[in-house]
């Protein structure tokens, strides 16, 4: 499948759909990017070859501010994608960018929002399901929640793995979100016991990546 990074914006008007009640969204400020030491000084970041392999997509808001020296202060995340993987490779994209030194905006302590998107260009892919109570049972797991892209927390655990020929997940990530590491084990543990299968009525092309969440009891 020929997929490919299809766009990643600093978009205000998008920031203040996200956050109508952020100062900068209702002021309009915008990062000064006709400012930019050269455009190759922020090309796009790279998309995470892991994120790629297990076809990861989202979108990640950050904010960040300029120095007086035209190098980027302070990128930080303000809505995540849900995976850390992609944030990170945000937070580090706008990192890289410089932009002319003393410039008006720069040094104030004002701060701008910036969006990426990570989506691929093509129809999505016929991901495999759960086959219906195949988990084993367990006293501290409820189940697991296929497409469940929410930051691992209180109710579960966020994780994204490949299925091998026997419908079995293999090569299980779990997005640790400052879940204990004796969790993630278990809740791997957990979803290896589980079995997916295709929806045969299901037109187009297939894929062997799948993720979703281990419900907590």
């Amino acid at each position: 499948m020929n997929k490919k990074l299809l766009a990643l914006a600093a978009v205000a008007i998008i920031f203040a759909v996200i956050n109508l009640g952020s100062r900068a969204a209702q002021s309009g400020q915008r990062a000064p990017f006709d400012a930019l030491l050269t455009p190759a000084s922020c090309a796009q970041p790279q998309w995470p070859a892991e994120a790629r392999r297990y076809e990861i997509t989202g979108a990640t808001t950050i904010r960040f501010e300029i120095g007086k020296d035209g190098k980027v202060l302070r990128p930080f995340v303000t809505k995540g994608s849900g995976w850390k993987i992609l944030d990170d490779a945000a937070v580090d994209g706008i990192a890289r960018c410089a932009f002319q030194p003393n410039l008006k905006e720069a040094g104030k302590g004002q701060s701008f929002p910036l969006q990426y998107v990570w989506k691929f260009s093509d129809a999505p892919a016929v991901r495999p399901l759960l086959v219906k109570d195949s988990c084993q049972p367990s006293e501290r797991f409820a189940g697991f929640r296929e497409a469940d892209a929410r930051p691992s927390g209180a109710d579960g655990v966020l994780m994204r793995f490949l299925l091998n020929a026997e419908g079995a997940p293999v090569r299980v990530v779990a997005e640790a979100n400052g879940q204990a590491q004796e969790l993630l084990v278990q809740a791997q543990a957990y979803l290896q016991s589980c079995r997916f299968a295709y929806d045969l009525q299901q037109k187009g092309e297939r894929t062997d990546t799948a993720f979703g969440r281990v419900l907590l009891r």
